[in-house]
């Protein structure tokens, strides 16, 4: 029965002589009857990664009723092959089934870039990044939040390091990372649960020869357990991390926090939920989501108090971007048209050669998790002046040792050859180096209403070109790698490409936070300063980024707005 408020709405009475605007205003309008009637949560949070993953078990444990959204499935380890050797695997090879069962809908290819070479990550699975990756966990440093004021380039962060250093520590601890404790300046000493594993023989080697020049080689931090706990397996070393931890020793949300959220009876899990607009209300504030249902193609509204958005920077700007109403045309929270803008990442070079003192040994290469070993920051030791500001790390054997990388560079054929590539196998060494990238308001995500996915969902186009700043140091940081090698010792060394790469699945900055709207989307609590029940909580919120992984300073970043929310929920 239709209310006298509807009847006044629309003018007529369903039921008779109706023409085609007023039937489809009825269906409007029953519609919305509809989605009145729902259930309205406390909070939506879209997106189950590591940001996603502790603002749902933080909420949770605060008592509100939230409801998760991933637009993927459960990941299914034995859909993935990950212990086959490489050769007995089809010839399609591992990343044939990574990308069938984690990036299903062909989104590598719904997305356009334009620009110089670079690449991003958009996977669809619960857990989203985490679940597949080398758990690499290193804090920035205090300087990290002050490149302005340090340098005098982009804008310092609304927060400092003080302000997060306790949410460090406690996402360390609940990431279970190990690390040594090394008192350096440019990378902080975390609240470690455990010491990192022993290097291996080539990392033993590599540290000696480095310290002769000043430079220092560390274990590794990494979110890994070392020791089994109900449900997960300890570390055996099988350097798979990065293909997906069969006895998840890695640290992974739908592993850890998800359900523990979920035991409380507060989490409402909604899988292959694929978000494709955030709604309003007529006060301009966030009502809730609209999502696709991936298995059935139907499509929900999905009603909330307050909506978080832990998308990761590309998806997250993307929904922002795509959520246009008559309050917000050009996209939520985007009045200052600053969504989409300054995209970063990192820098990207790699090379690897064959240490003398190890080929033809009979040494066992893997005795390690991949990114076993790691060289912090140290171009700023270097005395003069420098044309570029920031720096770079690199990372050691952080790729699987099955494969013999260094085969193809190999000359000759036949037994002489194979004996060649036998001997050199347990030498190899492999460095990467991982650069910050300058944050320009021109490199940024856009959509285009003509260019849809297999959802009629407009897709990210990524504007990105390096800036002189960038490939400065990209520079530098190549001739460093290459000196690292010679220093350690090696023969045939292959480098990598002439010119840089990213962003190594480290993109951020695309919703970025700051102290004032005008310059910025959100406040130093991941807030949209437009929409007060809207909060953007993956590294879109980065101001800056420097050289290290980002996944710890998401997570940090995401306990302290989630804690935030919680005591302002009533404000809200």
């Amino acid at each position: 029965m239709w209310s006298a408020a509807a009847r006044r709405r629309f003018g007529t009475v369903p039921g008779r002589n109706q023409n085609g605007l007023q039937k489809r205003r009825r269906a409007a309008a029953l519609q919305n009857m509809h989605i009145q009637r729902k259930k309205i949560f406390d909070v939506c949070v879209i997106g189950s990664g590591a940001a996603g993953g502790f603002m749902a078990k933080e909420l949770t444990a605060a008592g509100a009723d939230v409801v998760l959204l991933e637009a993927g499935a459960k990941g299914r380890l034995e859909d993935l092959d990950i212990h086959t050797p490489p050769y007995d695997l089809p010839k399609n090879g591992y990343g044939f089934y990574k990308q069938r069962s984690l990036y299903p809908d062909d989104i590598s290819r719904r997305i356009e870039y334009r620009g110089d070479r670079i690449s991003v990550d958009r996977i669809r699975t619960l857990g989203g990044r985490t679940f597949h990756w080398n758990a690499a966990s290193f804090r920035f440093s205090a300087d990290d939040f002050r490149e302005h004021s340090l340098h005098g380039i982009e804008e310092d962060w609304p927060l400092s390091y003080d302000e997060l250093s306790p949410f460090y520590s406690h996402v360390e601890r609940e990431m279970h990372v190990f690390g040594t404790r090394e008192k350096l300046e440019v990378l902080p000493d975390g609240d470690f649960v455990a010491e990192s594993p022993r290097l291996r023989c080539s990392e033993v080697i590599a540290q000696s020869r480095l310290a002769r020049k000043g430079i220092r080689l560390i274990p590794t931090r990494k979110a890994v357990l070392l020791k089994g706990k109900a449900g997960r397996g300890g570390c055996h070393y099988c350097g798979h991390c990065m293909d997906v931890c069969d006895v998840r020793a890695v640290w992974s949300s739908d592993i850890t926090l998800i359900p523990e959220a979920l035991a409380t009876g507060k989490l409402t899990l909604r899988l292959n939920a694929l978000a494709r607009e955030i709604t309003v209300d007529d006060k301009g504030l966030a009502s809730g989501v609209s999502i696709i249902d991936r298995r059935t193609g139907k499509e929900d509204v999905i009603r909330a108090r307050v909506v978080v958005v832990s998308c990761a920077s590309i998806e997250s700007a993307r929904l922002l971007l795509n959520s246009k109403s008559e309050k917000y045309p050009n996209g939520i929270a985007n009045s200052n048209d600053l969504v989409g803008r300054y995209l970063g990442g990192h820098l990207n070079t790699s090379a690897f050669g064959c240490l003398k003192d190890l080929v033809g040994k009979d040494v066992f290469t893997g005795d390690g998790a991949t990114d076993h070993a790691y060289i912090p920051r140290f171009n700023h030791l270097r005395g003069g002046r420098r044309d570029y500001v920031g720096g770079y790390g690199m990372q050691l054997n952080y790729q699987n040792w099955h494969w013999p990388y260094h085969a193809k560079s190999v000359s000759g054929f036949g037994q002489d050859y194979k004996r060649r590539v036998r001997d050199l196998h347990p030498a190899t060494l492999l460095v990467g180096g991982w650069g910050k990238v300058e944050h320009r308001p021109d490199n940024r995500v856009l959509v285009d209403p003509k260019k849809v996915d297999n959802y009629g969902i407009p897709i990210p186009i990524i504007q990105f070109t390096w800036g002189e700043n960038d490939l400065n140091l990209f520079r530098e940081m190549r001739e460093s790698v290459l000196d690292v090698l010679d220093t350690c010792g090696v023969e045939m060394i292959v480098k990598g490409s002439d010119g840089p790469g990213g962003f190594a699945s480290h993109e951020v900055g695309t919703v970025r936070m700051g102290n004032d709207p005008k310059s910025s989307v959100l406040n130093s609590f991941c807030q949209a300063h437009e929409v007060k029940n809207l909060f953007v909580v993956d590294g879109s919120s980065f101001t800056t980024f420097p050289e290290k992984n980002p996944t710890l300073t998401i997570a940090a970043l995401a306990v302290r707005s989630a804690r935030y929310l919680a005591d302002q929920r009533r404000n809200l």
